[in-house]
C-alpha cells in the first residue's frame, strides 16, 4: 500500500492562522498534525519510501518538520494534486491511500482503514451539516454518487478525508475536470479540482467505491474554532488512556500539593507548594507548576513551561511549549509555543504562537442572548460551539487591559493599544490605536472647603 499525505491549499476560512501556517502543520496535543499521520502509518508497516507528501501552500513550513524522515517522496512545485498524481501514479500500488491532512483522525479508525479489505473505499461521517460540506449518498455499503454541499435529503453522509483507489480509479481523478459535474439544480460549485468529481465519473462507467464509517469523531482543521474542538477532544481520550500516575523519577511533587486526579509527568518536571490539581494532567519535561496554580479539568502541558503564582487554568487546555502562565492569569483553550500571560488576565481561545497577552486583558465569550456569535467570510455567515472564544494570530502583542468581545479573531505580527476594547475582527500586520478625548478643568484643596 502506498500513502498520499495531501497539504491544503490556502485556506482562507482559517484567518488568523492562514498566513503564518499550512493547515496541516496546526498542532494538535503539541504535535503538528502531519507529524500525527506519518507517525502513525510508519508504526503500522507503512515504509517510508511508500509514503507521499504532496505539499501545496506554504511548504516552506511543511519540509523541515519532515527532514526527520528519510526516504519519503515531496511532490512540490506541481500546479495542482491532478498533475502531482500524474507524475507518480506509475509508482503507486492498486491500493493507494489518499489521506487529506488537515483531517485530524482517531488512530483505531486509521486501522480500519489500512486493514480493510476492498481495494476502492472512502471514509465517510454521519452526516452533520450536509450544506457546507462533501457528502455522499450510501446504499448497501456501496456509495452511489458523491454531491457537493447538497440539501440533506439528497444524501446519507459526509466524506471525511481518506480516499483508498485503485490505479484505474486514480486514472478518472487525475483526467476529471474542474468542479463537479453532477450536481442538484441551481447549486453553484467553484471551478477548482475535487476527487470527488473524478469518483462520479468512475461509478457512473460501471465501476463500485465501498463506504468505510468511521467509528470515532473527525475534525476537519477548517475554522480557527476547529483547533479547539479537535485539541479537546483528543485531549479527553488521551487522559481517558491514563490507567494510573506515570510519574518520572526526576520529577517532584512537593507535600502540600493537592491532586485529586490523574497525573503524568515527563523528566524534571516539579509540583511545587499550595498546587491545587483538581482534574487530570498531562506534565511535560522540564515544567514548572508552582506556588498556589490551580489546575482544573483535562490539562496538557507542552515542555519547558510554567505555570505558578496562582495562575489557573481551566480545561480541557492544551498548554504549548515554552509558555508563562503566572500572577493571577486565568486561561483556558488552546495556547501554541512561547505564549505569555503573566498579570491578571482572562482569555478563552486559540493564542498563537509568541503572543504576548498583557496585564488585565479579559475576553468576553457569553453573548446577551445565550447564541453563538457568527463569523462572515466571504459572504457565508457560519456558527460553531466555540465560535464565541477569542482567536489571536502569531507574534501579536497585546495591549494592557485590552477587551475582546465574542469570537474576535486578531491578525499575526499585529499590535493592540493599551485600554482597548477589540469590536471586531483586526487584519493581519495592523496596529490598533485608540483615539482618547479628555476634558480638563481646575481642581485643588479649595473644592474640598479648605
Amino acid at each position: 500500500m502506498k500513502v498520499i499525505l495531501v497539504c491544503s491549499d490556502y485556506q482562507k476560512k482559517m484567518f488568523p492562522y492562514d498566513k503564518e501556517w499550512q493547515t496541516a502543520s496546526l498542532e494538535i496535543l503539541n504535535t503538528p498534525n502531519i507529524i500525527r499521520q506519518i507517525d502513525f502509518f510508519l508504526q503500522n508497516g507503512i515504509q517510508p519510501n511508500d509514503l507521499y507528501v504532496y505539499l501545496a501552500y506554504q511548504q516552506n513550513q511543511v519540509i523541515p518538520l519532515l527532514k526527520q524522515y528519510e526516504g519519503i517522496h515531496l511532490g512540490k512545485n506541481y500546479k495542482d494534486f491532478r498533475e502531482f498524481l500524474s507524475a507518480y501514479v506509475s509508482t503507486f500500488d492498486d491500493q493507494t491511500l489518499i489521506v487529506k491532512s488537515d483531517y485530524v483522525f482517531v488512530n483505531e479508525d486509521l486501522h480500519q482503514v489500512i486493514n480493510h479489505q476492498d481495494t476502492d473505499f472512502v471514509l465517510l461521517t454521519e452526516k452533520q451539516e450536509s450544506t457546507k460540506a462533501i457528502c455522499a449518498k450510501v446504499a448497501n455499503e456501496k456509495i452511489t454518487y458523491f454531491l457537493g454541499h447538497p440539501r440533506d435529503h439528497y444524501v446519507t453522509h459526509e466524506v471525511a478525508g481518506i480516499y483508498c483507489l485503485s490505479k484505474q480509479a486514480l486514472d478518472y481523478v487525475i483526467h476529471s475536470s474542474n468542479g463537479f459535474d453532477k450536481r442538484i439544480s441551481g447549486s453553484m460549485i467553484p471551478d477548482q479540482f475535487y476527487i470527488e468529481n473524478g469518483l462520479n465519473q468512475f461509478i457512473e462507467s460501471g465501476n463500485q467505491i465501498k463506504s468505510v464509517i468511521a467509528q470515532y469523531n473527525v475534525f476537519q482543521l477548517l475554522f480557527p474554532w476547529s483547533i479547539l474542538d479537535a485539541n479537546s477532544y483528543h485531549l479527553n481520550r488521551l487522559v481517558d488512556l491514563l490507567s494510573e500516575e506515570s510519574i518520572s523519577s526526576s520529577a517532584k511533587i512537593e507535600p502540600s500539593a493537592s491532586i485529586n486526579g490523574k497525573l503524568k509527568m515527563g523528566e524534571n518536571s516539579y509540583i511545587g507548594k499550595n498546587v491545587i490539581i483538581n482534574g487530570n494532567v498531562v506534565i511535560g519535561e522540564n515544567v514548572v507548576i508552582d506556588n498556589g496554580a490551580i489546575l482544573n479539568g483535562n490539562i496538557l502541558i507542552g515542555d519547558h513551561s510554567y505555570v505558578k503564582d496562582y495562575a489557573k487554568i481551566e480545561g480541557p487546555t492544551v498548554i504549548g511549549k515554552e509558555n508563562k502562565f503566572g500572577h493571577n492569569a486565568e486561561f483556558k483553550g488552546v495556547s501554541m509555543k512561547g505564549v505569555s500571560a503573566i498579570h491578571y488576565s482572562e482569555m478563552f481561545g486559540v493564542i498563537g504562537r509568541y503572543v504576548d497577552i498583557a496585564a488585565a486583558c479579559v475576553c468576553g465569550i457569553l453573548r446577551f442572548n445565550d447564541t453563538e456569535q457568527p463569523h462572515k467570510i466571504s459572504g457565508q455567515t457560519y456558527t460553531a460551539k466555540n465560535s464565541n472564544a477569542v482567536f489571536i494570530g502569531d507574534y501579536t502583542r497585546t495591549g494592557i487591559n485590552n477587551v475582546f468581545l465574542p469570537g474576535n479573531k486578531i491578525g499575526s505580527n499585529s499590535a493592540l493599544y493599551p485600554g482597548l476594547i477589540v469590536e471586531k475582527d483586526v487584519p493581519h500586520e495592523t496596529i490598533v490605536l485608540k483615539k482618547q478625548e479628555t476634558v480638563e478643568r481646575h481642581w485643588g484643596p479649595n473644592k474640598y472647603g479648605w
